[in-house]
């Protein structure tokens, strides 16, 4: 435990009693109890953790004991997810906020100039809904670049996504997730100035976010594979993932409601500042391996390094022409983007639509548009547990239980979305719609978005790079393709047109995958010698299989 008392001049740190540059071992003293906070037992930790000072001014070493009842990974474990919820609100943030930045005209009526909303101004208070929607931006921005700004982010965030792996591997994830994450901090701080300044320099802010943003997946599944036992992988990156859903309904909720009490630039000023607080205490407590941890356990550090093994077995050469050849790897690629331009669509491009053609003002349009990645996330989480139920109880094999929830994770989401469309002005439909069409889209996630590390468990980290490349591309294209569909024709006709086209996609990306997905790791994939290696990493899903497979010998004998 952590234990440090004062005695007079002296102090009783873990044991050891420090006086005069003596060291005597003492009783300890459990000061860091299950009944101490988090707080104290991490500044204890922090304070007293390789060396002290006494009071005679000799510096005295001692072996620590640390918080034992706070394994290191799960800080990690804390660490990543704030960082992953803090990523996407600076990614999500300027959604809503660009709906208040904007300059609208004097109502007309018709909806047509974005000014009204087709279906009239709503809202649930006694506020007049058209009190945060006229006249109320500094920018005379069209609608085209509007998209054009909320797409800046995935232009830049396509280039770092396979470099991003071989940045942590040569500098370490600390450095490389705390830099990206510090940088995007000081680029949102900015972009109040970029956006006064030029609108241009709002769109390379916005782009240069995106580019060392790019690094933070790759980072984050590199220091997993340091840190995280086989037994704990899915949990604890299961944990840290789920982040970024939370700070995407955080931005979103959030930013309508900081803009409509203090004004739009506050959005930013304030998700900069927490970003910047978070950075901070992840070079405090984050570390890139259990081996540079100053204040883990022995036995923490032990049970990992065990766990996950420390044989290193020769490097293999990657097969990028095998990649390029491999009908699943372009079956992944496909519904990675087909997925995610669902996904995008919703993200960046929603607000507006609350906005201009259902009428809500800015602080409930936040908070509705909260509800679509608030379901992605529930029915993502549901999704995961629905799977390893139904393959634990042998109901479906791995294969065609991933199929299942493909094929509801892209062919829901269509129907959800066209449905929105023609309830018309029916607010409560076309939110439930929406938030539907998101949720279901979460199911491709345990669904197919995994099977990276199935095929190719040695390349899951590379081709999972690969196909989010090709994944980040609706981000930018999306916004783009919207916004010159509804410049100067905000109505229903050209949402219409705009969900017709998702679903096709969605469509069509459900039945490539349904065609071409595999499960099983393909010949390429492994090593050269494999029957001379032992194996590093060990599949859980294999697990119910082959006790199934036993129980079904045991019954052929008797």
């Amino acid at each position: 435990m952590c234990t440090v008392k004062e005695m007079g001049s002296d102090k009783l740190i873990n044991g050891h009693l420090f006086t005069g540059g003596q060291s005597v071992q003492y009783r300890s003293e459990h000061w860091c109890s299950s009944g101490s906070t988090l707080l104290t037992c991490t500044l204890l930790n922090l304070l007293y953790s390789q060396r002290y000072t006494n009071q005679a001014g000799v510096m005295v070493k001692f072996k620590k004991k640390p918080c034992e009842w706070l394994p290191a990974r799960y800080v990690l474990t804390a660490m990543f997810f704030l960082g992953m919820m803090n990523a996407y609100i600076l990614r999500s943030n300027i959604s809503v906020a660009i709906v208040a930045m904007i300059r609208t005209a004097e109502a007309d009526g018709n909806g047509t100039d974005g000014s009204t909303s087709i279906c009239g101004e709503f809202s649930f208070g006694s506020t007049p809904a058209n009190k945060t929607m006229q006249n109320q931006g500094e920018f005379d921005w069209d609608e085209t670049q509007k998209g054009r700004i909320l797409s800046a982010f995935f232009y830049g965030y396509v280039f770092m996504q396979v470099p991003g792996g071989y940045l942590e591997t040569k500098f370490g994830g600390k450095k490389v997730y705390g830099i990206s994450m510090l940088i995007g901090a000081i680029l949102t701080l900015l972009t109040p100035v970029a956006a006064r300044v030029d609108f241009w320099f709002l769109f390379f802010v916005r782009f240069f976010m995106g580019f060392f943003q790019g690094v933070i997946f790759p980072a984050h599944h590199g220091m997993w594979g340091k840190w995280a036992p086989p037994l704990e992988r899915s949990r604890l990156l299961s944990i840290t993932c789920t982040g970024t859903n939370v700070g995407t309904v955080i931005a979103l909720a959030l930013s309508g409601y900081i803009t409509d009490q203090i004004g739009w630039p506050w959005v930013f000023y304030i998700t900069g500042i927490v970003a910047l607080v978070w950075f901070v205490a992840w070079m405090l407590l984050v570390h890139d391996s259990p081996a540079e941890h100053p204040r883990i356990s022995e036995e923490e550090r032990e049970y990992i390094e065990s766990s996950i093994g420390t044989n290193v077995q020769e490097d293999i050469p990657v097969p990028w022409l095998e990649f390029a050849k491999s009908r699943v790897v372009w079956c992944l690629l496909i519904g990675h983007f087909c997925n995610n331009w669902g996904n995008y669509t919703m993200l960046t491009n929603l607000p507006n639509y609350m906005a201009t053609i259902l009428g809500f003002n800015i602080a409930e349009n936040g908070l509705l548009s909260a509800l679509s990645p608030l379901t992605i996330w529930v029915f993502t989480v549901t999704g995961g547990w629905i799977i390893d139920v139904i393959r634990s109880r042998d109901i479906l094999d791995t294969l065609n239980s991933r199929r299942l929830l493909t094929a509801m994770g892209q062919f829901l989401p269509a129907i959800f979305l066209i449905i929105s469309g023609f309830v018309g002005c029916d607010r409560a439909a076309a939110v439930a719609m929406l938030a539907l069409s998101a949720g279901f889209g979460g199911l491709s996630t345990p669904g197919f978005k995994i099977c990276h590390i199935e095929i190719a468990p040695r390349f899951g980290g590379i081709l999972f790079g690969i196909t989010n490349v090709f994944g980040s591309i609706p981000g930018f294209v999306a916004p783009e393709i919207i916004g010159a569909m509804t410049n100067n024709n905000q109505t229903r006709e050209a949402w219409m047109n705009i969900f017709w086209i998702g679903a096709s996609i969605y469509v069509f990306g459900g039945i490539v995958v349904l065609l071409f997905l595999r499960t099983d790791i393909q010949p390429w994939a492994h090593a050269p010698d494999k029957s001379s290696a032992d194996p590093d990493v060990i599949f859980l899903e294999d697990i119910p299989n082959t006790r199934s497979q036993r129980h079904s010998d045991e019954t052929k004998e008797n």
